[in-house]
């Protein structure tokens, strides 16, 4: 999960807390967020409390070495388009909530309904 700590990224922590096909494994922050957990650090907007797991998880680097298949990204679009790419680039499939490559001919557009 890119940009774990803002309010999208709280959102998707909460609806991937009992997804019975996604387990977040990593949670990832800006450098001034790097290395602490993630309750220490997290402002939560959301009513309840951050899940558990959440809360002790250590936030890490935003760079493709993340130990997952799959990235849940909440970044700023003017952050998104950068580091989406490489990690799309490093072979990790890439959900965004940014529009920066909304309407690249190789990036499928999935709309819920």
């Amino acid at each position: 999960m890119l940009g774990a700590a803002g309010t999208v990224g709280q959102r998707f922590i909460q609806m991937l807390e009992k997804h019975p096909w996604f387990e977040v494994v990593a949670l990832a922050g800006s450098e001034r967020q790097v290395g602490r957990e993630y309750g220490e650090v997290v402002r939560w907007q959301l009513g309840e409390d951050p899940p558990e797991y959440a809360r002790r998880m250590i936030l890490q680097q935003s760079e493709p070495t993340l130990e997952c298949e799959v990235v849940f990204s909440a970044l700023p679009s003017d952050k998104a388009a950068h580091l989406e790419s490489r990690f799309a680039e490093a072979g990790y499939k890439v959900f965004t909530n940014a529009g920066g490559h909304r309407m690249d001919s190789d990036v499928p557009l999935m709309v819920p309904y």
